[in-house]
C-alpha cells in the first residue's frame, strides 16, 4: 500500500473569550489554504465540549511542507496565543520539516494500515 498523502488531526482547547477571535482566524487560514491546490482536505469542526478539530490532509510532502511553512510563518503566533492546549495525530510521513514545526506538541505519529481513499 502506498499513500503519499501526510495526514494531521489537530485537537484544539480555546477559551471561550478567545472563540470570536479563533473563528476569524480559521476564516483566514481556509481561505489561504483554498488557494492552495495540494492541500486536500481543510477541514475545522467545533465538538460540543468546545474543543476544535481541525483535519488536514495533503497531496505529498511538498505540498504538506508549503502549507505548514505558510501557517508557521504567518499564522502560528495567533493561534497558539488564542489556543490554551492542542494536541497533534500525524501521519508517519510527515516530513522532517513538518515534524521539527510540531515537535513542541509532542505528535502522536499514527501508520496507516488498511482503508482506502477516493481522492
Amino acid at each position: 500500500m502506498t499513500n503519499d498523502t501526510i495526514h494531521v488531526h489537530l485537537k484544539v482547547g480555546v477559551p471561550s473569550a478567545n472563540v470570536e477571535r479563533f473563528t476569524a482566524l480559521m476564516d483566514e487560514l481556509v481561505e489561504r489554504s483554498l488557494a492552495e491546490p495540494g492541500t486536500l482536505l481543510y477541514e475545522w469542526y467545533q465538538a460540543a465540549d468546545g474543543t476544535w478539530h481541525i483535519l488536514e490532509r495533503y497531496a505529498d510532502a511538498e505540498q504538506g511542507d508549503a502549507h505548514v511553512k505558510g501557517f508557521a510563518e504567518n499564522y502560528a503566533g495567533r493561534f497558539f496565543e488564542l489556543a490554551e492546549s492542542c494536541e497533534a495525530t500525524v501521519s508517519n510521513n510527515a516530513t522532517a520539516y513538518i515534524q521539527g514545526v510540531l515537535e513542541g506538541l509532542a505528535p502522536t505519529y499514527i501508520t496507516q494500515k488498511g482503508g482506502f481513499h477516493r481522492f
